[in-house]
């Protein structure tokens, strides 16, 4: 088992568009279950779903509670034992108080993710060597749409290093990035 306090935040509000203005992006159901399988496979603690949009939070409730208590509880159990580490929050304010709350007031630290290089970058090991050694809540910060903006980032603690693959191209979808982070994250154990 893990010895570090690690949750995962799917982010919305504060992304950056296209064109590079600030939006809120739309919430993508296969995002939520995917994230929430690698989550479980990984023994990440809690994946919370971080949308401004009431509409959008319920969305993501009705799916949840479909797998958690629903007929889908039935038909696939292990679809909920993942969902059911699902948290739909309206705010990232509200997210981080939850983690305090639940960790005697401790704040969490934020590892902001991004495909762009530059900066003070934190290799997965090093990450996971410094999980290991705080008795901490951690918070994996994935963004959607085009990234997070820069007011978000700066609310990060740590940056991680990109994830990069053997041609130039860079363009992986969050989820598929979530899998490749908590794998490396896992993998660094054997370096520790």
């Amino acid at each position: 088992m893990l010895s570090y306090d690690l949750s995962i935040a799917l982010l919305h509000e504060g992304m950056v568009s296209r064109d590079g203005s600030i939006v809120t992006t739309s919430l993508t159901m296969i995002d939520v279950h995917d994230i929430a399988r690698s989550a479980a496979t990984y023994g990440v603690s809690t994946v919370y779903i971080v949308h401004p949009s009431p509409h959008l939070r319920s969305l993501a409730r009705t799916l949840t509670t479909h797998w958690i208590s629903g007929y889908g509880s039935t038909y696939n159990p292990n679809r909920r034992e993942a969902l059911g580490g699902v948290k739909v929050v309206a705010s990232f304010d509200e997210m981080v108080l939850d983690l305090a709350d639940r960790s005697s007031g401790r704040a969490p630290r934020l590892l902001a993710t991004s495909a762009k290089g530059g900066g003070d970058r934190m290799t997965f090991g090093q990450a996971f060597s410094m999980m290991n050694n705080e008795e901490i809540p951690y918070v994996l910060m994935l963004g959607t749409g085009h990234g997070m903006s820069d007011p978000l980032l700066a609310r990060a603690d740590y940056f991680l290093e990109p994830i990069n693959g053997p041609t130039p191209y860079n363009h992986l979808s969050v989820r598929s990035a979530c899998a490749i982070m908590l794998d490396r994250l896992y993998q660094s154990r054997t370096e520790v």
